[in-house]
């Protein structure tokens, strides 16, 4: 956890969370961000701490944005909720440590996070630079969320599929990011995929368009790409400046 405050009080997003058509919707390849998986015992604890972090004079001044997320299913992986952490560049994230070092603000957030809930795992996100689907759907209270996490051997090969998939999409109702993974541990995963939505309808429509283009990007990657993990979660609040 004293690693986490290192990162989070420092940090405090997601974007990741933090999407997928390399054109006209192409996201900055320069966000960056951290996300933060957590078994909460006190949720009313957590949201707490946040709120009152980013009302403190610290928390007025740092440039990321948090989201809280609570998860819907994640299978057998303990965590209930996550916190996402972004930052435009990575000159962010030294601007925010340099402001939570030694800050009594900072100090009280990680006191309540340590009495509200327990850290499970935490990587570190790069957003390629490929997006799809609707720009306006962004994070917020209510969005819905698939995230599935990969572990691609060639990268070059599997982002063209990825890109030659989503452009047969219809993105009207939802948004996709792919993301590359860093400082994850014993996971195996490179890189996170992420299909977002206003509704759980919007994410699981009953016609859903793309299914012979799927089945060709299964077809392309079933050689340079293992799923190892899927999650569903649903954000519940987004603290910025």
């Amino acid at each position: 956890m004293k690693r986490l405050f290192a990162l989070l009080s420092a940090t405090l997003m997601t974007l990741a969370t933090a999407t997928a058509q390399a054109d006209d919707h192409a996201a900055p390849a320069t966000i960056v961000g951290f996300v933060y998986n957590f078994n909460v015992s006190n949720p009313a604890g957590v949201v707490e701490a946040l709120t009152e972090y980013w009302n403190s004079p610290t928390g007025k001044k740092n440039p990321a944005t948090a989201i809280l997320r609570q998860h819907v299913s994640n299978g057998d992986d303990p965590s209930t909720h996550s916190i996402a952490v972004v930052y435009s560049s990575p000159a962010q994230i030294d601007e925010a440590n340099a402001l939570n070092n030694g800050s009594e603000d900072g100090l009280k957030f990680f006191a309540k996070m340590t009495a509200s809930a327990t850290l499970v795992s935490e990587a570190m996100f790069f957003s390629s630079g490929v997006t799809s689907g609707n720009p306006a759907i962004v994070p917020a209270p209510g969005r819905y969320t698939i995230n599935t996490g990969i572990a691609v051997s060639d990268a070059d090969a599997y982002v063209g599929a990825w890109q030659e998939y989503i452009s047969a999409l219809d993105g009207s109702s939802s948004a996709t990011n792919l993301f590359v993974l860093n400082g994850v541990g014993e996971q195996k995963s490179t890189h996170a995929v992420t299909v977002s939505a206003n509704s759980m309808a919007d994410l699981f429509p009953q016609n859903p368009s793309g299914s012979e283009a799927y089945a060709k990007l299964i077809s392309a990657v079933k050689d340079i790409r293992t799923v190892e993990n899927r999650s569903i979660y649903v954000d519940l609040a987004v603290f910025s400046n």
